[in-house]
């Protein structure tokens, strides 16, 4: 079950919706698992996509042109009726910035996997100008390329310093926040300083669950 819907309250972990359709509780405890309904909601939100998330849409269609010969305007073509089949949903226009930012940064996902998934090396590095940075890093530090540089096989840094003699596999990792840093950005964090270093590079940590940590393999 899918719905749309408009977000009114959060308090703690409840959070109030208004559905943009009466909720079917019948179904959804039909598709239940030991009568746990289940569902999906969507968030809808009604701003247009913004002037930064268009330019890097762009620059990403560039940089996909550049590696594989097509021009541009077929890329963007290709990528679109991709998302559309991966969304099952009709082809959409991106003209005058009509999708809103939630789509236009779920488009961005979708294009930035599809770059680590062949991998194609983008140029588009100013994540401080993306209002999806924290989507965007998440998949860096999936693929393990660096948050600085895009250099591949990077390492996983913490952001709060772990401590000398801690056993890492102790440790709970799902306190920290981490940041993926090639090695010879991992080096720089450490001779000038983490505030410093962040602050240069204009980076922002993420947090994972104790899940994502898991499937990352981070401290095994």
């Amino acid at each position: 079950m899918e719905y749309e819907g408009k977000l009114l309250r959060v308090q703690g972990d409840e959070i109030t919706f208004k559905l943009d359709r009466e909720f079917d509780i019948t179904e959804a405890q039909r598709m239940s698992i030991k009568g746990n309904p289940r569902s999906i909601i969507r968030l809808v939100d009604d701003r247009n996509m913004t002037r930064d998330q268009n330019s890097m849409i762009h620059a990403l269609f560039n940089d996909i042109s550049l590696y594989t010969g097509y021009p541009p305007e077929y890329v963007k073509e290709l990528m679109k009726v991709m998302f559309s089949g991966y969304k099952g949903i009709e082809t959409f226009s991106m003209g005058s910035y009509s999708i809103s930012q939630l789509f236009a940064g779920e488009f961005i996902e979708y294009i930035l996997g599809f770059c680590f998934d062949n991998q194609i090396p983008f140029k588009y590095q100013q994540f401080h100008l993306s209002s999806d940075i924290t989507r965007i890093l998440f998949l860096y530090l999936k693929h393990r390329t660096c948050f600085v540089c895009g250099e591949h096989h990077a390492d996983v840094a913490h952001y709060e310093a772990v401590g000398a003699g801690r056993n890492r596999k102790k440790i709970d990792h799902s306190q920290h926040r981490f940041m993926a840093l090639c090695r010879k950005h991992h080096n720089e964090q450490h001779t000038i300083g983490i505030e410093t270093f962040m602050k240069k590079h204009i980076l922002v940590p993420i947090k994972l669950t104790p899940e994502q940590i898991k499937e990352f393999k981070i401290g095994a």
